[in-house]
């Protein structure tokens, strides 16, 4: 049975920029979970920048792509495509035209549990793609099966419709929509106990900034003791 949900939930896009000037690594000072590292779902080519957005989630079969059009036709501009193909290694759903038509809907990012394929050329169009492989195998248009906005898993990760998908060159963090308010107040704290901890190397030195640390290794050896 084919879902397909035209209407998401989006965020205020003020929440959503401040959440993007967020990197997910700052996050994962905190977190134990949400956050999809670069080992599985590498970007395609190294960012520059930290990009967030709300999720438009696909699930297609392995060898079909007709809903990623579908989805494609659904986006909004700021939207990051999330496309769900159970870690599929020989059928891209996703190339060249594919990232043009995101581009002029005004997508910001497509994330695939599957492969990419034109490599090359996204990389010159310079929009961020995050992918499980490469192949040169393309899906086609059967028209089997999918479904469009429904909640998805990527790495273990629930992304659900209009969550937010915080990316950088380090990996993936999916903010839930419900959640966002929380996730903001420990981002902007970490992020600025980054910047402190940045002053304080600079500040005190290594030397006397790895002293810090001494109390916390006395513990460790008197415990290995005990």
């Amino acid at each position: 049975m084919i879902t397909i949900n035209s209407v998401i939930q989006r965020p205020n896009p003020d929440i959503v920029k401040r959440l993007g000037d967020i990197s997910p690594s700052d996050y994962g000072h905190r977190l134990n979970f949400q956050l999809i590292n670069a080992r599985k779902i590498k970007p395609v080519f190294p960012l520059e920048n930290t990009f967030a957005g709300p999720a438009v989630t696909v699930r297609i079969p392995p060898n079909d792509g007709s809903l990623v059009y579908k989805a494609l036709d659904i986006v909004k501009p700021g939207d990051v495509i999330v496309i769900d193909m159970n870690e599929e290694e020989r059928f891209a759903c996703w190339g060249e035209i594919t990232t043009r038509v995101a581009m002029e809907k005004g997508a910001i990012a497509a994330i695939i549990n599957g492969p990419v394929t034109d490599t090359n050329i996204i990389r010159d169009l310079k929009f961020n793609v995050f992918s499980y492989a490469i192949s040169p195998l393309t899906t086609k248009m059967y028209s089997l099966d999918g479904d469009v906005n429904v909640p998805i898993s990527i790495s273990g990760c629930i992304i659900k419709p209009g969550d937010i998908v915080i990316g950088s060159n380090d990996g993936l963090l999916v903010v839930p929509n419900e959640d966002i308010s929380t996730f903001l107040e420990i981002g902007e704290a970490e992020k600025k106990a980054d910047e402190r901890r940045r002053v304080e190397l600079q500040e005190l030195g290594v030397e006397q900034y790895l002293r810090r640390f001494d109390p916390l290794w006395d513990k460790m050896l008197e415990n290995k003791k005990n």
